[in-house]
């Protein structure tokens, strides 16, 4: 009886804490707020024309980097407002960057690898998954590993040079493992999705990896074919996940959200290494275009259910999926129709800029945590329209 009666105290708390958060937080608000004054939106062309840029990165320089994935680049725009660019070998397709103390590590779906560049040395060294697999996302854990999802499962890259993937049962034969991220007792959070719209059609699961047992942990978006497709796991052990097409994001309470258990065997292989020295292309000058946009200030009421809290993005079909939390937990997003927003969960209010250049997502996005300044890819998908990599700069209080 105590278990069950534990539990139920659980959920009730669970429910009731963002209406009393909400309830106090008048004044706390205040100090959480973005500025409501307009801010700047800053777009950069990439020196590679039409190159469907995608993940991006802050180093501590202050540079960034990112992948030009159709032109077989990683680029860099330096402090200094030059760009730079490397070519990854064997017809390579960067999809996914990460900055670490020995180099940018990346996801190369074209040649089925994970790929570490060095760009002092322009030493270019990739470890081939031995499934054959083609990884997306990427993350660094911090025992020095690579987790990356592929399109059926996850998988990681020792620093001795192992591969282990976990492969799950997708729910539609079309979905794809998208995000993924990783929560402070060293857990793989990931997402499944698709783009066939909510409802039936839609995906639902949220995922959880225990590297250390192979558990398998299941939850369910709220909304049903929600679609989740990006996921941020928060030190204090919740998780957000993005739901493409609920137009939402849902905050998940894993100790009390239902959820499914399974044992899932993983399999592991030393990784096959590769390496070539390429050298830096330099293109000059990286002139910007500055555009002053005004904010769109929503407060919206968060949906409760049992181990969920959601809520609804002003925008309609904002096509949500990539986010960011800042020191103060609020969650900096983009919106693949065309925007760029913050929401602030302790009040339910968004803030919303619209993306000058527009048609030009998808957009993948990095948050410079001590400037407070997203910044974002424009990949170009929709239309056929100048690829850029740009920033969103708004005065906090």
């Amino acid at each position: 009886m105590k278990p069950m009666l534990s539990f139920v105290v659980l959920a009730v708390l669970c429910c009731a804490a963002p209406l009393n958060v909400k309830a106090q937080s008048s004044a706390a608000g205040a100090d959480v707020s973005v500025n409501r004054q307009q801010a700047t939106i800053t777009e950069v062309p990439t020196p590679s024309t039409f190159s469907l840029p995608q993940g991006v990165d802050i180093a501590g320089d202050g540079s960034i980097w990112y992948a030009e994935t159709s032109a077989g680049k990683i680029a860099q725009l330096k402090a200094n407002q030059t760009s730079a660019e490397f070519a990854i070998p064997n017809g390579g397709q960067p999809v996914t960057v990460k900055i670490a103390a020995n180099g940018i590590w990346f996801t190369d779906g074209s040649n089925h690898a994970i790929g570490l560049l060095n760009p002092t040395t322009g030493s270019v060294e990739e470890y081939a998954i031995p499934s054959g697999g083609s990884p997306l996302f990427l993350q660094l854990a911090q025992d020095g590993s690579k987790w990356f999802s592929e399109t059926t499962g996850v998988g990681r890259l020792t620093p001795n040079g192992v591969i282990t993937e976990w492969m799950v049962a997708l729910e539609h034969p079309d979905d794809n493992i998208e995000q993924l991220s990783i929560d402070a007792a060293g857990n793989i959070w990931f997402v499944e999705r698709n783009f066939d719209g909510a409802g039936a059609a839609g995906t639902n699961k949220v995922r959880r990896l225990n590297p250390n047992t192979s558990v398998i942990s299941t939850y369910l978006v709220p909304t049903f074919g929600g679609n989740p497709a990006g996921v941020q796991a928060n030190a204090n052990g919740t998780v957000w996940v993005s739901e493409y097409y609920a137009n939402a994001f849902a905050l998940l309470y894993p100790q009390l959200a239902p959820h499914s258990d399974e044992v899932v065997s993983p399999g592991s292989r030393d990784a096959s290494k590769s390496g070539v020295t390429v050298r830096s292309a330099g293109s000059g000058p990286a002139t910007g275009v500055q555009t002053a946009v005004a904010p769109a200030n929503a407060v919206v009421r968060p949906r409760l259910t049992l181990g969920w809290i959601e809520y609804t993005i002003p925008t309609a079909n904002a096509l949500s999926e990539d986010m960011r939390i800042d020191r103060l937990g609020r969650v900096w997003f983009e919106g693949d129709s065309g925007l760029l927003g913050v929401l602030n969960p302790y009040i339910g209010s968004f803030t919303e800029y619209t993306i000058p250049s527009a048609d030009s997502g998808y957009y993948d996005i990095a948050l410079d945590q001590n400037k407070q300044e997203l910044w974002f890819t424009e990949a170009g998908v929709f239309a056929p329209v100048t690829t850029k990599i740009g920033h969103l700069n708004v005065t906090l209080p």
